[in-house]
């Protein structure tokens, strides 16, 4: 049986109070200093998953015990320091590769420093994560008959591992592409990239608000708030936000009945997935990163498969083949956690429509 550690993190207080009740009656400053000092932990065991191939996989969950704004607030070397003794707490319980959820992929390189300071492979999830991200946003975009060749893709974080892979897989079937990120010469770097593997009209931009002339975007900023307001979004656009915590405002999903907003990586794990801990998704599925996690413990690779910010698409094609493989899927199109029905996609297409007549 394949055995692996996940490492999470609580994305707001709400969070905190999932396991700890009195964090609701606490002020969210006493929380975050709390946490700060709190050690990581095993948050919950992870039993059941089987493969449509018979292996079969258990894990451990582990607590780093820091809010968002902790990952960058705090001196990398101790945010580090804390990752690593979570990894160590997983190897403790068995676990013989770990993955790295949500902030804790990116100190360190996205975790090649982390490398050298445990004694177990890890992975950040990100391969796998790209492969949902860009099958969902291509059902998506099929759904709402947007012809990519006559649109407008824009990546939001696209010079992040995931927004970089995600536009060097997307781009070339776009009429035109528009890169957001904060460091110029890394746009330019990703552009070039997307140029080589054939994609045209490639802009670059630091302004976030360049997210309005999207048909298709794609929202994976590493923020520790969102970042799209409703105002934000073109009618009848597809938004599949990769993020966590979440690059778009739920006043979108209020406040916009014609944009279609989906989360990027929920997938649905094989056999009868069994944890004694909410982690805020429905039975039976997690996010790609856990997946990724999951799958290479039932191949029994355990190695570190997504490190740092360079994913090639070949990486993203292996480990969607080997998801396959084992009956992982999309778990449909959700938004906000909760699934969209034909009819609900229907309605949004029905409200761009009429707001196109309108104009």
């Amino acid at each position: 049986m394949g055995v692996f550690g996940f490492l999470v993190h609580p994305l707001n207080v709400n969070d905190v109070s999932r396991k700890y009740r009195l964090a609701q009656k606490l002020s969210p400053r006493v929380v975050a200093s709390a946490l700060r000092r709190r050690p990581p932990f095993v948050l919950t065991e992870a039993k059941g998953i089987v493969s449509v191939t018979g292996a079969e996989a258990r894990g451990y969950f582990v607590a780093v015990p820091l809010l968002p704004f902790h990952f960058s607030a705090l001196p990398e070397e101790k945010v580090l320091k804390k990752i690593a003794r979570a990894c160590r707490i997983a190897q403790k319980e068995g676990a013989r590769i770990v993955g790295l959820g949500a902030f804790t992929a990116l100190p360190g390189e996205g975790g090649r420093k982390l490398l050298s300071m445990v004694d177990v492979p890890v992975t950040t999830g990100n391969s796998y994560t790209v492969a949902t991200a860009v099958e969902g946003t291509l059902e998506a975009a099929r759904l709402m008959e947007i012809k990519l060749s006559r649109s407008t893709l824009v990546v939001l974080g696209a010079t992040g591992s995931i927004g970089r892979a995600c536009s060097l897989m997307l781009a070339p079937s776009f009429h035109r592409t528009i890169l957001i990120g904060r460091r110029e010469e890394y746009l330019l770097k990703v552009k070039e990239e997307i140029e080589k593997r054939g994609g045209r009209n490639i802009f670059i931009t630091r302004d976030l608000e360049s997210v309005k002339e999207g048909d298709v975007v794609i929202a994976v900023s590493s923020a520790s708030e969102a970042l799209i307001e409703p105002s934000w979004l073109k009618s009848g656009a597809v938004v599949c936000d990769v993020a966590r915590p979440r690059d778009v405002s739920e006043r979108v999903s209020k406040e916009r009945k014609d944009v279609l907003v989906i989360d990027g990586g929920v997938v649905a794990v094989p056999g009868n997935l069994e944890m004694d801990f909410n982690l805020g998704l429905p039975k039976g599925i997690v996010l790609a990163c856990m997946a990724e996690t999951m799958i290479l413990a039932l191949e029994e690779r355990y190695e570190p498969f997504t490190i740092g910010k360079e994913i090639t698409v070949e990486q993203v094609e292996e480990i969607k083949a080997l998801a396959e493989k084992h009956g992982f899927s999309l778990a449909g199109l959700r938004s906000f956690e909760k699934l969209l029905p034909p009819e609900k996609i229907e309605e949004i297409k029905r409200q761009a429509r009429f707001m196109a007549a309108s104009n």
